[in-house]
């Protein structure tokens, strides 16, 4: 899943913060860590330089008595004492070391010794196990002019680790507590910053096709948020014309088309009357007259979605439902003798709307169901009550919907694909029964299953004033 806007700025900053702080912390271990240990040789070579002193005033390192006297007044208590000091000849043989330390650990290579006794000084550390490490000082040791053996002072490194180790502690403490404030600071940080872009984009949300008059004019918002709603109601407008010209076609075609459709459907009406009509023109005719009814129907209900989209007032009055139903029923009964057509209504019904509307409703619902239900088969309108509310239920045997097309056939120009119930007319019927409906405080509910036909039931409040139309 994609992180929103708010957590990669809150985890960049997080990021950021950690890295820079890891860096500080290397960077000052290391730092720190140098400066001790030269402060750390800087006093080791001046006690070797004093050691070296000593043993020169003894004029010879065969004084092995007045060596170990030298070495312990450096080194009393021995290892214990965390200071070492040891003697070593020309050939790096050890002749006097503090007790309790082992010479051979802090013996050195040939090429170091022999660095040392040409006039140089070696640093390095050793591991003595158990008893920790050491940063051993190396020089060489002259008695008068000449060069008779080296001698090396070392001590525990510890000045060295625990200050490291006590700075490694405070940094990691305050790198945790850092993190936790970046990620404070920086959610709040970032929830400011895309707090002008959600607004934006709930603005957005809010806009429907049917209202496109409406702008979300960010002002005092960030420069690029700014823009970004600009260009958005600058789209807006452009979508607004659009549809607006869009409602403007339809509206006007509908008008022109139902004009010339309802007078041609009326003169081959007048034709089927001449009873002295042969038998293939009269069929002719009939196949003709009922592809007029259905431009005649295609273009009612493209009135009707333009009236929709243009949000139109109904004309509320009591409306008789079982006279609606009956007209329907005439109406369509001839539209496919082959389907069995029946209506059967409990009791009169009474509801509060718009009349050519509401018979739109059932017309829609009915021509659904005939035409998709196979030669055959039966359909059946039903008017009732339901509680509080007027029921009336269109039921076929076609060939049903899936139920992941259900909530589907309701949207505009939505066909189902093959296999499914709508496989022709151009998506709109169902589309503009569902907003009758819905105008009228009421519901459409479908239940179908593939194979053995569907059923429609739209409910409807009750008219409770008493009047009558």
């Amino acid at each position: 899943m994609s992180l929103s806007i708010r957590w990669r700025l809150t985890i960049g900053i997080a990021a950021a913060l950690i890295i820079t702080l890891l860096v500080v912390m290397v960077a000052l271990r290391l730092v720190l860590g140098s400066i001790l240990e030269s402060d750390l040789d800087e006093d080791l070579s001046q006690d070797a330089g004093l050691v070296g002193a000593r043993v020169a005033l003894l004029g010879s390192l065969d004084e092995r008595d007045g060596l170990r006297s030298i070495v312990d007044s450096y080194s009393l208590g021995g290892r214990g004492s965390g200071f070492i000091v040891l003697v070593r000849d020309g050939n790096g043989n050890a002749l006097a070391s503090t007790a309790g330390v082992d010479a051979t650990a802090l013996a050195l290579e040939p090429t170091e010794l022999r660095a040392v006794l040409e006039g140089g000084t070696v640093g390095h550390n050793v591991d003595l196990g158990e008893s920790g490490e050491v940063r051993v000082r190396t020089s060489r040791l002259t008695i008068g002019s000449e060069v008779v053996g080296v001698v090396q002072v070392a001590e525990d490194r510890e000045p060295i680790t625990r200050p490291l180790e006590v700075l490694q502690t405070i940094l990691v403490a305050a790198a945790a507590g850092g993190v936790l404030l970046a990620l404070t600071v920086g959610f709040w940080l970032a929830r400011g910053a895309v707090k002008p872009l959600e607004q934006v984009i709930s603005a957005a949300a809010e806009i429907e096709a049917t209202d496109l008059d409406r702008r979300i004019e960010a002002k005092g918002s960030p420069a690029e948020v700014q823009r970004l709603a600009d260009t958005f109601d600058a789209m807006l407008e452009r979508l607004g014309t659009a549809f607006q010209q869009q409602r403007n076609f339809v509206l006007d075609m509908s008008h022109e088309v139902r004009t010339p459709l309802t007078a041609l459907r009326g003169n081959i009406d007048v034709l089927l009357m001449d009873e002295h009509l042969d038998a293939e023109t009269r069929s002719h005719l009939e196949r003709m007259s009922g592809e007029v009814a259905r431009l005649i129907r295609l273009t009612s209900n493209l009135l009707y979605l333009a009236h929709a989209e243009a949000g139109r007032e109904l004309d509320r009055r009591p409306v008789d439902l079982d006279m609606l139903c009956l007209e329907v029923y005439r109406q369509t009964k001839d539209l496919r003798p082959e389907v069995k057509f029946r209506f059967e209504h409990e009791d009169q019904v009474t509801v509060v709307g718009d009349r050519d509307l509401l018979k739109q409703l059932v017309l829609n619902l009915v021509d659904n169901s005939l035409k998709y239900t196979p030669a055959g088969g039966e359909v059946v309108l039903l008017l009732g009550r339901e509680e509080d509310r007027a029921r009336i239920i269109v039921q076929d045997t076609g060939p049903g919907i899936a139920p992941e097309q259900q909530s589907l056939i309701f949207r505009r120009f939505y066909r189902v694909g093959d296999g499914g119930r709508r496989t022709g007319g151009a998506g709109i019927g169902l589309a503009i029964s569902d907003w009758i409906a819905k105008a009228h405080g009421g519901e459409i509910v479908v239940e179908s299953e593939v194979g053995k036909g569907s059923l429609f039931k739209v409910l409807l409040p009750l008219d409770s004033s008493g009047e009558r139309p």
